[in-house]
């Protein structure tokens, strides 16, 4: 016989509990018996079927369980998935890199007039000059410079015109001091011998530019290699170059390369 008790509706357990769906039944559901096939019991079946077609059974399994509800977000434990955010792997060990060897590379300036360009340049020249400018490169522990006697090299600061009047960081060279002092034999054996100086158009600052750009690839300051266009520019300076072509330069102090320093 069919139950004749009220109509038997699930209840919708709220987002937060963990207890199976249970029947809502009338004060006196006490009194009622279920009994397979009866109506209210298919009622309830069909419905869950369709709040939870997932919780369907296969075939021969007989009927689905209701299951509690998961444990509700943010609670318990979980460990973290691999590749996730703020999962610690642990970091594989780094190889130190091996620093390469770099060597400072310093342009020596002198002012061979000690100061008389910058005064009498305005009356002879009719335009200013801070300097007649004799340069050298410093590498390797060495200053070197070209003079009418060739290449020639002497400790920083070690020839007869003193300490030099400014200094010019040009950069650092990875080029070592055996492949330097090769280069520098080959530059004393062809375009700077000694017979090839001269004063405006192949002198100590061409050599000091040439040297700075093989070590670092940069030139020496311009102020210093304009300076023989500046003084012919001017009528004075036309007018002494015959002279001022016969003038060699070269500090004393240095030794003449081949071999500087008695290196070999």
């Amino acid at each position: 016989m069919a139950c004749t008790c009220a109509e038997v509706r699930p209840r919708p357990w709220p987002s937060s509990a963990r207890t199976p769906l249970v029947p809502a039944l009338s004060p006196h559901s006490s009194r009622c018996r279920w009994r397979a096939g009866s109506a209210s019991s298919v009622g309830l079946r069909a419905e869950q079927d369709r709040l939870f077609p997932a919780l369907q059974a296969g075939p021969g399994l007989g009927p689905p369980a209701l299951l509690p509800l998961p444990t509700p977000v943010g609670t318990g434990r979980s460990e973290p998935l691999p590749g996730a955010r703020g999962a610690s792997w642990p970091r594989p060990p780094r190889v130190p890199m091996e620093p390469s060897n770099l060597y400072p590379v310093k342009l020596y300036v002198y002012d061979l007039s000690k100061g008389l360009a910058r005064r009498l340049s305005p009356i002879m020249l009719g335009k200013q000059l801070e300097g007649i400018w004799h340069t050298s490169i410093v590498v390797h522990k060495d200053e070197f410079f070209f003079g009418s006697g060739g290449i020639s090299s002497c400790p920083p600061g070690g020839t007869l015109l003193g300490p030099p009047d400014s200094v010019v960081d040009v950069g650092s060279t990875e080029v070592t001091e055996e492949i330097f002092l090769e280069y520098l034999s080959s530059l004393g054996e062809s375009q700077f011998r000694g017979e090839a100086y001269n004063l405006f158009e192949h002198n100590c600052n061409t050599f000091s530019n040439e040297v700075a750009q093989f070590l670092t690839g940069r030139k020496i300051p311009s102020y210093i290699t304009d300076l023989p266009s500046e003084v012919l520019s001017t009528p004075f300076g036309q007018a002494l170059r015959p002279l001022l072509d016969s003038i060699q330069i070269q500090p004393p102090g240095g030794s003449t390369m081949g071999r500087p320093n008695g290196q070999s």
